[in-house]
């Protein structure tokens, strides 16, 4: 059961980072106020994670074919929240900007920068699991990377 957790936990905290990504390389043309790319930031996932426990709950009704009780809801949404851990650290970073820490166009650059680490972090972790070799461990969390950024270029190019 652990194992299976873990995976939801990984599966959906990627794509949280993923989509919060996309969010940021969008804020770069027109910055918001720093407040307001926080609460964006938030409300995506958010909303992520609302549509995921939409979907999964429809899904779970129409296998079953009977309505859901309160434990199997508890199942679902804990098993989609982790998309939301993806938007974190980038908010924390956006309201340090908002007290005037630092401007707004920096802090989504160390927002990106925090998603680019916490991805390679996942990949490095898979390149353990797989690779005796360090550098090998090193190029599959520069995949995942890769991969991120194909999939942000995608969404920016038909944004």
């Amino acid at each position: 059961m652990a194992e299976q957790e873990n995976h939801h936990f990984a599966e959906k905290a990627i794509y949280g980072l993923i989509t919060v990504l996309a969010v940021l390389v969008v804020m770069e043309e027109h910055p918001p106020v720093a407040w307001r790319g926080a609460l964006t930031l938030f409300g995506t996932t958010l909303a992520v994670a609302l549509v995921e426990t939409y979907a999964a709950t429809i899904a779970w009704m129409l296998t079953r074919q009977r309505r859901l009780g309160r434990e199997e809801l508890r199942t679902i949404w804990h098993e989609v929240t982790p998309v939301m851990t993806g938007a974190q650290a980038p908010t924390i970073v956006l309201l340090l900007s908002a007290a005037g820490l630092y401007p707004v166009g920096r802090a989504i650059t160390i927002a990106e920068a925090v998603i680019v680490v916490f991805l390679f972090g996942y990949g490095l972790r898979v390149g353990q699991l797989l690779h005796q070799s360090f550098l090998r461990q090193v190029i599959s969390g520069l995949i995942l990377v890769a991969i991120a950024g194909l999939v942000v270029a995608i969404k920016v190019l038909f944004h």
